[in-house]
């Protein structure tokens, strides 16, 4: 108890901010890549860690496992005193090391690569790999932060490694600021999954180095469970960091049993495991340099809206208005996806609201799956307005059967739409055609009459990815790119402009903003484009 209260303090010393959710938050896409992992509409996210012994087809690999690693690898280095180091992705940097020997970083580092966003930093991605991984592999929810801060250069080392003296180990995770009752559970929590590498570790594997020849931490390594404290308690199992056959690398050994087996022996109840892991982790990913400021952790959104299309109609002098809206419908809500009943009501700048609704999409039952038992039901919907009415805002009907109508309103501003500045996705494109080793991207977007600036043009802000030297992930580098009026074509209320963009063919998946003037069109996807 003593140990779970200790950590339940440490967030009162984070810089943490509370806020209410308001659509749109810049949390949005992690919230999306938390949230769903199977279903009609997914992101990819946790493909390769479900199920949770997942190996991608290579011997000897469990991804799920990797992914922990890795994020204590980079984490454990963190100097409390100097505020320095943590869970900051410098990982990238340090895969040379003899402390980091093995592909396995550099797997998971290429395997998140696409991931990376300027809404999601290398390291919160990597935050978000040991939630997903415990959560996949069957260990309690892990609360997930956002607003870590990619390092630029590697930083100092002292990963612990196995034939590390229990004093020098005690002295690295103190120096993170960990206790030694943290540091025995998050040694605990950590080896529930996978084993060690001959082909890494010949001398703890033991045996012919290959890389089907990889002894487990315990007998259910595919489940995040306490059989690796049983085990250890029992003095019956097979971990080569307890059991090895070479007392100098056998740590796990030293560091259960530091405090006189205690702490292990709490963590023998299956519940004190699961509930001391998921606050330890916490702890673990929430372990940051200190100008590093977190965000309030991040919670399933109940009911979220999605524009698909906010852009001039086909019909010159409308505006089209196309989206989803996701409901969560668990079993925990109480709310039935088959009678549930879905509607907009749209405010336009006259005063004026109209009804819009939403039909639950066909494809797939229309519903995407999370962990903890999550299903969310999508709705769709498409219309258009006169663009002389000026689009304001939404707000969200549900009505759940012959129960009461509820409205939603976003925390009482409604859901705001912006008509004065809009992204033309049907007349934007990606050119896959590759030369001198960039794609060409056609961006096009279109200023309302009533707003223009004489001789002021929409600035396109996109995310090039930029490849560092020695390191898996990329450098985001935010550029702008002035639109030039696209000549002749003039619709009722709006101006067009265009611009053509290179990038990176390697690094083909960003993101960019259109900027005019106060005005923002944000975070979208170039891979989401049609081919040109």
């Amino acid at each position: 108890m003593r140990l779970l209260q200790a950590i339940s303090l440490w967030c009162l010393s984070a810089a943490c901010v509370q806020a209410k959710y308001v659509w749109p938050a810049k949390t949005d896409f992690l919230e999306d890549l938390y949230a769903m992992q199977s279903g009609t509409i997914r992101f990819g996210f946790t493909d390769l860690i479900v199920p949770c012994g997942f190996n991608s087809g290579e011997v000897g690999r469990q991804l799920a496992a990797e992914w922990i690693r890795t994020v204590f690898h980079d984490t454990i280095t963190h100097d409390k005193s100097r505020g320095t180091g943590g869970l900051d992705a410098s990982i990238m940097f340090e895969t040379h090391r003899d402390e980091n020997n093995g592909a396995a970083f550099n797997h998971t580092l290429s395997e998140l690569h696409e991931f990376v966003s300027p809404r999601s930093s290398g390291a919160d991605i990597l935050a978000l790999s040991l939630v997903a991984s415990v959560a996949s592999c069957g260990g309690q929810k892990v609360p997930l932060r956002m607003g870590r801060i990619d390092a630029t250069q590697a930083g100092q080392a002292g990963v612990p490694k196995p034939e590390d003296k229990l004093t020098s180990t005690l002295a690295a995770f103190a120096k993170a600021g960990f206790t030694q009752q943290e540091m025995i559970a998050l040694v605990a929590c950590g080896h529930t999954l996978g084993g060690v590498h001959s082909t890494e570790n010949p001398r703890i594997a033991g045996g012919k180095a290959s890389p089907s020849n990889k002894p487990k931490f315990d007998s259910t390594s595919d489940q995040f469970d306490n059989v690796v404290v049983k085990e250890y308690l029992s003095s019956n199992g097979a971990n080569p960091l307890v059991f090895g056959r070479n007392e100098t690398t056998n740590s796990d050994k030293r560091i259960f049993g530091s405090d006189r087996n205690v702490t292990m022996t709490k963590l023998k109840d299956s519940q004190t495991f699961q509930t001391t892991c998921a606050t330890v982790f916490e702890r673990l990913i929430d372990t940051v340099p200190s100008a590093v400021q977190l965000s309030d952790p991040i919670e399933l959104i109940d009911v979220k809206p999605y524009v698909d299309k906010l852009e001039p109609a086909a019909k010159p002098s409308n505006v089209a208005f196309e989206g989803k809206v996701r409901v969560r419908t668990s079993k925990s809500t109480g709310r039935d996806a088959d009678t549930l009943q879905v509607s907009l009501s749209v405010l336009t700048k006259n005063g004026k609201r109209t009804a819009v609704q939403a039909s639950r999409m066909m494809m797939g039952g229309g519903q995407s799956f999370g962990f903890f038992d999550e299903v969310f039901t999508w709705y769709q919907f498409a219309t258009e307005f006169d663009a002389a009415a000026g689009l304001q805002a939404f707000d969200i009907h549900l009505k759940p059967g012959k129960a009461k109508e509820v409205v939603l309103n976003n925390q009482g501003s409604g859901y705001p739409l912006q008509d004065k500045l809009l992204f033309v996705q049907a007349k934007s494109c990606l050119d896959s055609k590759v030369q001198n080793g960039n794609l060409t991207v056609t961006i096009e977007a279109a200023v309302r009459n009533d707003v223009i600036v004489k001789n002021k043009a929409p600035v396109i802000q996109m995310a090039h990815k930029i490849s560092q030297l020695g390191a898996v992930l990329p450098r985001i580098s935010i550029q702008p790119t002035q639109m030039s009026l696209v000549k002749g074509k003039v619709t009722p209320k709006y101006m067009h402009y265009a611009a053509n963009i290179k990038i990176n063919a390697n690094e083909a998946t960003t993101t960019f903003d259109i900027q005019y003037g106060s005005m923002t069109s944000e975070f979208h996807w170039t891979n989401r484009l049609d081919s040109c």
